[in-house]
């Protein structure tokens, strides 16, 4: 059997700068936005990402998701979904003025990473996989890893904000 093969789109595919738009709460009730989570998460692992927004598999909907163990390889490959967080309709409620540079790769920029500067801490407001709202602050890798996939909603990638642009593995 062949399973449905749903790829990645990489630049410059302009869906990539198109704004997400904001995900119903009827809709985060229904099967088929569950089934979109896991081929997400998917596809996220086949790729060995952290992140990955819906925009990059051609959905312009406000929803990404993080792997929740960083230093984890691979995912349980009979509940994927359990291995991220769902982020929906995330908001950037404030930065820490505190920023950090750090190099980026993108899975939509194959082969590429740029030198981002980030906060160091952000105040994020968004609904979870049941719709329940949550606002936490995030930090380290999290609120790096956040603040990218977020740019990814508004069109926005690391080749925007790169102070620096090499190869990756240079």
């Amino acid at each position: 059997m062949v399973r449905n093969k749903i790829d990645l789109i990489t630049v410059p595919n302009p869906l990539l700068r198109q704004k997400s738009k904001e995900v119903k709460i009827s809709e985060i009730k229904k099967k088929e936005f569950i089934e979109f989570l896991k081929i997400m998460a998917k596809v996220m692992d086949d790729y060995d990402g952290i992140g990955l927004s819906a925009i990059q598999l051609g959905v312009p909907k406000k929803v990404f998701i993080i792997k929740k163990d960083f230093e984890k390889e691979g995912f349980d490959k009979n509940d994927s979904l359990s291995e991220v967080i769902v982020y929906i309709n995330p908001q950037i409620l404030d930065y820490s003025q505190e920023k950090e540079e750090g190099w980026e790769g993108c899975l939509s920029i194959p082969n590429i990473e740029c030198l981002v500067e980030r906060s160091k801490r952000i105040k994020v407001k968004y609904l979870d996989v049941y719709g329940n709202e949550i606002i936490e602050e995030l930090d380290q890798l999290r609120a790096i890893v956040f603040q990218h996939e977020y740019d990814h909603t508004q069109g926005v990638l690391i080749i925007d904000k790169a102070k620096e642009i090499k190869e990756a593995g240079d």
